[in-house]
């Protein structure tokens, strides 16, 4: 609370210092707001940059290309609650349905993770990583174009070692430009922005099949990736106008004028952006960067698909492996 001194032409020179309180808004109020309007997690998660020693996260880091076992454990949070997302916010569950509705029982054709309908290339990218992750672990026969006989079980495996192991697709939230104009802000908003929910093959049988090999998923794995971070990748990123009663979407009128200050129903709300955060850090010497994953939400399925050498000769090709 700071105390200013205000001065009133209607008052004699004895009465004429009056100290009156204004309470300033800071960013480091938001987290005080957030856990006013019910936004638990995204409270919770930027104490934690506030109260963390000064960490830049790299760019390699920010896009997954470290290897995250060795990163410091205390700018990693691996432990968010996967079904959180159903009750903090009401526009991932749809999204999610969507998806499990279409990988709950395959036989053979799906885009997201089987065969595709079309001539050039008849396997889909979520397909061709599949069989990159089994040839990573020694299945894929390249001589012979096949898939060797295998059966693997990675339920007890964490999220972080997964992503190296065998996470093949993902499923975007909130990255659309509708869905950034039109999703409602909520504490999912608040934690992740814009992210991704990542999916892994947990049980998976490969046998010797007719015309090839039959390859039978019968457990997938979802999880959360994302980072906690203020990295701008060209403009300064909008965060909303915050306030003491709550957080206003910025709108195109007052992110066109760079508005500082806008007012709704006598309140005031002010521009926050990654840029507020980072001048944050600098000045004061602390706010860290920090990873997040959930643990996984299994998800028993029934999808079965044959490839045969064609198959694995496209995935060679396609991945730039010599062909013999």
């Amino acid at each position: 609370m700071n105390a200013l001194k205000v001065k009133s032409k209607m008052t004699n020179e004895k009465d004429n210092k009056q100290e009156v309180a204004v309470k300033l808004f800071k960013i480091t109020d938001i987290p005080d707001v957030m856990e006013k309007m019910g936004w638990d997690v995204s409270a919770s998660f930027m104490r934690k940059w506030f109260n963390d020693p000064y960490y830049e996260m790299s760019k390699d880091e920010k896009l997954n290309k470290v290897d995250m076992l060795k990163v410091d454990k205390q700018h990693v949070i691996k432990d968010l609650d996967f079904d959180w997302l159903f009750t903090a916010s009401k526009r991932v569950k749809p999204v999610i349905n969507e998806f499990l509705s279409g990988v709950s029982y395959v036989r053979e054709y799906n885009s997201f993770l089987g065969r595709k309908k079309t001539i050039l290339e008849q396997l889909s990218n979520g397909l061709i990583t599949i069989i990159e992750r089994l040839d990573h672990m020694g299945i894929v026969d390249k001589g012979s174009k096949k898939l060797n006989p295998c059966a693997f079980s990675f339920s007890s495996l964490s999220a972080m070692e997964l992503d190296v192991k065998s996470q093949f697709n993902y499923i975007s939230i909130g990255s659309t430009l509708w869905e950034k104009v039109t999703d409602d802000l909520d504490d999912v908003y608040g934690a992740l922005g814009s992210f991704i929910i990542k999916i892994a093959f947990l049980d998976i049988v490969v046998t010797e099949g007719e015309g090839g090999a039959r390859l039978k998923i019968n457990e997938l794995g979802l999880y959360i990736r994302d980072t906690y971070e203020f990295m701008n990748d060209g403009d300064d990123q909008p965060l909303g106008y915050w306030g003491w009663e709550g957080v206003i979407k910025p709108g195109v009128i007052s992110e066109l004028f760079e508005k500082q200050k806008i007012t709704q129903d006598s309140k005031d709300y002010y521009r926050v952006t990654n840029n507020s955060f980072v001048k944050y850090r600098n000045k004061n010497n602390k706010g860290g960067d920090f990873s997040v994953y959930s643990v996984v939400k299994k998800i028993p399925v029934d999808i079965v698909i044959h490839l045969s050498s064609i198959d694995i000769e496209e995935y060679m090709e396609r991945k730039g492996l010599c062909i013999k």
